[in-house]
């Protein structure tokens, strides 16, 4: 097991529907099949309600970002070693998690995937959908992982804990994150609010690490009900920072053609 007590940082050993420290804190398997291994540390934070999770469920459930999945399960492969350890960082319901789970068992069948993420109702779903990945509710910037265990870890547009993600990387591992370019689901934006905006990208020089590679993902998607728009409007962050009458507009829409931009960085820890 790649995760260890969040408490004391000792090893976990798993015994019936228990995992147990040397120490002897415990901490039981809920009924979903995850650990809740989050400290009260969180911040007040809680992650995505149960209303984002199912709309993100209800989204990537019809494909829409399969060739990104695709395309970070490529690079996974194309840096980890066989038998490696491999974290999702802020896994949400696991869809990206379980894609690579997918490329790793197929390629070696000796690596092994984790995830965790602060919202309990993410980890619910992913656990559920993939009872074979070792899931936890965790928080990034409280990663309860060992001191350089890891030797791929991914995180796909969640918060960057710089120092959590250097501390349990390997030397030599590789850091594999997702961000959404500039003109990424601008359409979207152009239907809700009078004046849409690009998003901004960031200096994407990481202390300790060494960008390797980038790639970019860009395709157009064709959301073709309204039910896929709710979707996607509801699982972004638009959901809670748009004023009521501009969701309205949002019931409007019968179809939308918009753009998916999406940039791949890989770094290398340094040695």
């Amino acid at each position: 097991m790649l995760f260890l007590c969040p408490k004391c940082k000792k090893e976990l050993n798993i015994v019936d529907n228990t995992c147990r420290c040397a120490e002897g804190h415990s901490y039981d398997r809920a009924k979903g099949g995850y650990y809740n291994l989050l400290l009260g540390s969180s911040g007040g934070a809680h992650g995505d309600n149960r209303e984002m999770v199912e709309a993100r469920r209800d989204f990537l459930s019809r494909g829409y970002y399969r060739p990104l999945a695709e395309k970070l399960s490529s690079l996974v492969l194309d840096y980890t070693k066989k038998g490696g350890a491999v974290l999702d960082a802020g896994c949400g319901e696991g869809y990206y998690t379980a894609t690579v789970e997918s490329a790793l068992k197929e390629r070696d069948g000796e690596s092994f995937v984790s995830g965790f993420d602060i919202s309990k109702e993410a980890v619910k779903r992913a656990a559920k959908a993939c009872p074979g990945i070792t899931y936890a509710v965790a928080g990034s910037y409280h990663m309860p992982v060992g001191d350089e265990s890891v030797d791929t870890l991914f995180n796909v547009f969640s918060p960057l804990a710089i120092d959590e993600t250097h501390r349990v990387i390997k030397p030599g591992g590789h850091f594999i994150m997702v961000i959404p370019d500039e003109e990424h689901l601008f359409e979207l934006k152009q239907a809700i609010y009078d004046t849409p905006y690009k998003n901004t990208v960031q200096d994407t020089h990481i202390p300790g690490f060494s960008l390797v590679r980038q790639v970019d993902v860009k395709y157009t998607m064709h959301l073709d009900t309204p039910e896929a728009i709710s979707s996607l409007f509801m699982m972004t962050p638009y959901a809670y920072r748009t004023r009521p009458e501009n969701k309205e507009r949002i019931k409007g829409l019968r179809e939308l053609d918009c753009r998916a931009e999406f940039i791949v960085f890989v770094y290398e820890k340094d040695k």
